[in-house]
């Protein structure tokens, strides 16, 4: 990744997309020393849940790759995603023949002019303004995230710019329902990405824009837990992220009467991964009173 912004952007797709498909962060690309941002392969047992995805459940129609930018690319930047791309499109092509080909699609934060008329791209038919498709022979598009329209469909995919994008993807995702599914994906994602920003210290004004940005997320964070109980706050972002809680690990959270450690529960059920929230569980003292 180019800069701590665009591992944001890599996070929420891995976030959203794997529980309909594939992913691979870093995905090396065969035959050359470049990694993708993201390679992504639907499972059409499960093609469905792109809905709640809005804009990025179109993206992941078919397979393809995510190049993320928190700024704006270059033309020579612009010019090694395709590069990839071919790669990974004649891998695929060697492993299955009968496979669909793969997609491209490059997402900007600002207008990239050069990349744009390098590819000789135009607005792509029946999408949202700010998406640009090039030569069809190509399979490539460039999202302009500027340019795409502030409604709830585009949240999660604008959450992955940079700069004032992401500043109003984030006033945005604020106002959304409390059980939005745009919410479950996202907001761990955000939250670890602010504790690593806090923890190394804001390296950048735009940094430290995001530190005081995303502060009432973490106040929303930890009013749900107290609204829901923070036991069964835990346990309903377990779910919303990694499916049902495994019988053993509920009691656990159920039984536990240690205000600290349901909070520290509840954060980690937000933020962490499946197997760091299975060894907390498994390995804290059971039901310690308060």
């Amino acid at each position: 990744m180019r800069n701590r912004f665009d591992r944001l952007a890599k996070d929420i797709a891995q976030e959203g997309l794997t529980p309909i498909g594939k992913v691979v962060t870093n995905a090396e690309v065969v035959g050359d020393a470049q990694h993708a941002d993201v390679w992504y392969e639907p499972d059409p047992a499960r093609a469905s849940g792109r809905e709640r995805l809005g804009l990025l459940g179109r993206l992941a129609a078919t397979a393809c790759t995510i190049e993320a930018y928190s700024d704006t690319p270059s033309a020579d930047e612009a010019r090694a995603c395709v590069e990839k791309h071919l790669a990974l499109w004649r891998s695929c092509t060697a492993r299955n023949r009968e496979a669909g080909p793969p997609f491209l699609w490059v997402l900007s934060t600002g207008r990239p002019t050069a990349v744009l008329d390098g590819l000789r791209a135009e607005p792509m038919a029946g999408w949202p303004a700010g998406v640009y498709e090039g030569p069809s022979l190509l399979r490539a598009a460039v999202v302009v995230l500027g340019e795409l329209p502030r409604v709830r469909s585009t949240v999660l995919i604008r959450l992955m710019g940079g700069g004032r994008v992401l500043r109003e993807a984030i006033e945005d995702f604020r106002q959304l329902p409390k059980d939005a599914p745009e919410r479950a994906i996202a907001l761990g994602p955000l939250l670890r990405f602010r504790a690593e920003v806090e923890q190394r210290g804001p390296a950048t004004p735009e940094e430290e824009e995001f530190v005081m940005t995303t502060e009432e997320l973490v106040e929303q964070f930890i009013e749900q837990g107290r609204t829901q109980g923070i036991a069964q706050g835990a346990i309903a972002l377990y779910e919303a992220r990694f499916g049902p809680m495994p019988p053993s690990l509920r009691s656990a959270v159920e039984a536990m009467r240690d205000l600290p450690t349901l909070r520290t529960w509840l954060v980690l059920a937000g933020t962490g991964t499946r197997e760091e929230v299975h060894d907390a569980l498994s390995t804290a003292p059971p039901g310690r009173s308060s």
